[in-house]
């Protein structure tokens, strides 16, 4: 986590550099200030400036929050906030600490000249799969299936954290049956 200053304040939420991107988000380190000396390390996702302003961009990351935030799994990354302010847009997600599966095979690899170990391969794909079928059952608040499909799993859209737990992220493009 870099310890400079941040980049961009918004509210309570202190934005430092960008780690990630995607075709509509850009990714950051962050942090929540709150009293008493409260902090904690998030990772915020943010919406391309030039896409502040368009609605359907804007509907689109603010369902993939709803979306995301009714799933409660320790192998889901979670959303803890939405701001939607000051020409901003921001999902405030718990920070994971490791590496995509997509960049640990890369540098696998690269430093190997190998791939995953199967063993490994399997209990991240366990994971993954545990995570996938929590959000197949997410529901509503009535208790009411939602029908989620996550539609881009991905070795990009999968985190393997320094503890060895592998999460689901980024619901951009999930989608309920209903819709």
């Amino acid at each position: 986590f870099p310890v400079r200053h941040p980049t961009a304040r918004i509210g309570r939420y202190a934005l430092f550099d960008q780690f990630a991107e995607g075709g509509i988000a850009t990714v950051h380190f962050g942090r929540i200030d709150g009293a008493g000396g409260f902090s904690r390390v998030v990772a915020i996702k943010r919406l391309l400036p030039h896409l502040v302003t368009n609605d359907e961009f804007t509907e689109m990351l603010l369902k993939e929050a709803r979306f995301a935030a009714r799933v409660r799994h320790p192998n889901v990354v979670p959303t803890l906030d939405v701001v939607a302010s000051q020409g901003d847009v921001l999902l405030i997600l718990e920070y994971i600490h490791g590496e995509s599966l997509s960049g640990l095979c890369r540098k696998q690899a690269k430093t190997r000249k190998d791939h995953i170990p199967i063993e490994i391969a399997v209990a991240v794909m366990l994971d993954v799969l545990s995570g996938l079928s929590a959000v197949h059952e997410a529901t509503d608040e009535k208790g009411r299936p939602l029908g989620l499909v996550h539609r881009d799993i991905s070795p990009p859209n999968v985190v393997v954290g320094a503890d060895g737990y592998a999460r689901v992220l980024d619901f951009g493009i999930a989608k309920a049956l209903e819709q």
